[in-house]
């Protein structure tokens, strides 16, 4: 078994490096082989660089090779000849997949293929800039594919709609994303003692954590906080995530409207970068409610990770967060891209913050019961048989 990927183990910059490690950390008790091959921007090599992981009872990611010559795609197609993996699974669309799947219909053929669907080129037009040319990608990679893995009903309504006649002609199998548990236990104290340092200890605290890209909404969570601090709320907002290291076009026209309007809230408005787990879990014991304000998602961490930890969530309507959890009983949801509704939600919770922790246990119940990895990484193993099966009954057909 090979996974593909840009992030794993210790290079995690966002929701699919939680989902690689935690599925990595069940499967590796159960395959014989697991490999994962990293791909990853080298600026000295002006391309990409491979490096190849394996997986097992004894580690969960040894690194046994790094591909520095040549092309990274190519070798990694020339791997999967070698090693005659039973299922490649990739787990996005990006720069490299144009020369990955061209390499691939040189040196792997008939390579059974999981395709994951963490987020979709054609879906998203008019919402997120990704490059033009990861469309022709997507297109590819969901043709190349044997079977394609969405995330909930709301992914697999995207790609129905989105491709009808490729969704029709192949098995579209649902599996969720994932909590692993133990990320939560350790807290990293030092960071914990510095923001509380700058956090007002009698001022309830809003947090909102995100990558800063079109879509995310970040606009609506500043706008909202505009609002209520001009309205005399005694509240302070905390805006943390990665800036940077964006694939979409115009990414950094966005992040210099998000950090313009910030600074206008001063020390009301603490904007942090990227938090390891052990930050994000000092952050969550500060925090009194977490808000989700994207104008597209698909099964975002942004919601699983502080429901898993037990902060009162605050969500836009989205089908995939009213898909997991219940307006009024889990959570507070405000209308998609509406700052004003995120202010009278946000307003909504200041008033009975009791029952926020109500609707936190249960959101942490239901969510923690859902993403148990153990019980996905089964769900997982029976996607590859089936891909496998399948190109096998083709090939006997041919």
């Amino acid at each position: 078994m090979l996974l593909i990927s840009f992030e794993f183990g210790e290079h995690v910059v966002g929701g699919l490096g939680r989902v690689i490690n935690g599925v990595t950390g069940e499967l590796r008790h159960r395959l014989e082989q697991l490999d994962v091959f990293l791909l990853q921007y080298s600026v000295l090599k002006l391309g990409r660089v491979g490096k190849l992981f394996r997986c097992d009872r004894a580690h969960p990611g040894r690194l046994v090779q790094t591909f520095l010559l040549g092309s990274a795609e190519e070798q990694c197609a020339e791997l999967m000849a070698r090693e005659g993996y039973d299922v490649v699974h990739l787990l996005c669309v990006n720069g490299s997949t144009g020369k990955l799947l061209t390499a691939m219909a040189q040196h792997a053929p008939t390579q059974p293929v999981v395709y994951s669907v963490h987020n979709l080129v054609k879906h998203e037009a008019g919402t997120r800039k990704n490059p033009a040319k990861f469309l022709a990608y997507e297109r590819r990679i969901l043709e190349r594919a044997s079977l394609v893995h969405v995330l909930n009903h709301t992914t697999h309504g995207f790609v129905t709609r989105a491709y009808p006649e490729l969704s029709a002609s192949k098995p579209l199998r649902i599996v969720g994303n994932g909590i692993q548990r133990e990320s939560f236990a350790r807290v990293d104290d030092a960071f914990r003692a510095r923001l509380a340092k700058r956090l007002s200890p009698r001022t309830r605290t809003v947090i909102c954590s995100s990558r800063w890209a079109h879509g995310k909404g970040l606009e609506h969570f500043v706008g909202a906080a505009e609002r209520l601090l001009a309205a005399g709320h005694d509240l302070q907002f905390v805006l943390t995530g990665r800036k940077l290291l964006s694939w979409e076009k115009e990414w950094y026209s966005y992040v210099w409207q998000i950090t313009r309007r910030a600074r206008r809230l001063r020390a009301r408005l603490l904007v942090l970068g990227w938090l390891n787990e052990a930050q994000r879990n000092a952050l969550y014991q500060l925090a009194d409610v977490c808000v989700m304000p994207s104008d597209l998602e698909y099964y975002p961490y942004s919601v699983l990770e502080p429901a898993a930890a037990g902060v009162p969530l605050i969500c836009a309507d989205l089908p995939c967060v009213t898909e997991l959890l219940r307006d009024g009983e889990d959570c507070w949801l405000f209308r998609s891209g509406d700052a004003a509704a995120l202010s009278a939600s946000i307003e909504r919770w200041a008033r009975q913050p009791e029952l926020g922790r109500t609707f936190a246990a249960r959101a942490q119940a239901k969510v923690l019961a859902r993403g148990d990895w153990s019980h996905i990484a089964t769900e997982y193993l029976a996607m590859y048989r089936e891909a496998g099966a399948r190109v096998a009954r083709s090939s006997e057909a041919a």
